[in-house]
C-alpha cells in the first residue's frame, strides 16, 4: 500500500482548489444582470412585453404592467433579470411592444466595473399623434434607482 506524505496531499490540494477557483470565476463571469425599466409619462395605464435576445436567441421575454403616470409625472417599473453566458460585448436585440407601439434597439453588455450592469429603458411618452415608446440603453449603478422611488416604483 502507497501513503501520501503530507507534502504530495498538500499539492494536490493545492492544484485542486486552483481549478475549482478558475471555475467559480469563469461561471460567475457568465452570468450577468440586466435591469428593464419601464417609465410611463401618459394620462394612460399600458401593458405590455419587453424582450431581449442574442443571435435570434431569446434570453428575456417579461411582460410588464404600468399604471398612468403619478403626480410626480410618470411611473416607473423596474426589474433585473439575469442573463446566463453571454460574454462581454455580446450584442443584445431590444423589443419592446405596448399595443400597438414597438421600439426596437441593441446593446452590448460591456459596462463598466464602475457600473452594477446594464439597463434597458422603456419610455412611454405623449406625443401629438399619441402614445409613443422608444428605448434607451446605459449602464446602471443602483436598483431601485432614485428615478423609480420618486415616480412610484413598482418592483418586480
Amino acid at each position: 500500500m502507497r501513503y501520501w506524505t503530507r507534502r504530495k496531499a498538500l499539492q494536490a490540494a493545492g492544484v485542486g482548489l486552483v481549478g475549482a477557483l478558475a471555475g467559480c470565476s469563469a461561471l460567475s463571469d457568465s452570468r450577468t444582470t440586466v435591469l428593464l425599466a419601464v417609465n410611463n409619462y401618459t394620462e394612460s395605464r399600458h401593458a405590455g412585453t419587453v424582450g431581449i435576445e442574442n443571435d435570434g436567441r431569446e434570453i428575456v421575454q417579461q411582460y410588464v404592467e404600468i399604471p398612468a403616470a403619478g403626480p410626480d409625472g410618470w411611473a416607473t417599473v423596474e426589474t433585473e433579470s439575469t442573463v446566463d453566458g453571454m460574454p462581454t460585448g455580446a450584442p443584445l436585440d431590444v423589443k419592446a411592444s405596448f399595443g400597438d407601439m414597438t421600439a426596437t434597439g441593441q446593446h452590448t453588455l460591456d459596462c463598466s466595473t464602475e457600473y452594477t450592469g446594464p439597463v434597458i429603458y422603456v419610455q412611454i411618452e405623449p406625443t401629438d399623434d399619441g402614445p409613443d415608446v422608444r428605448v434607451n440603453l446605459a449602464c446602471y449603478d443602483e436598483f431601485p434607482s432614485s428615478e423609480a422611488v420618486q415616480g412610484g416604483i413598482n418592483q418586480s
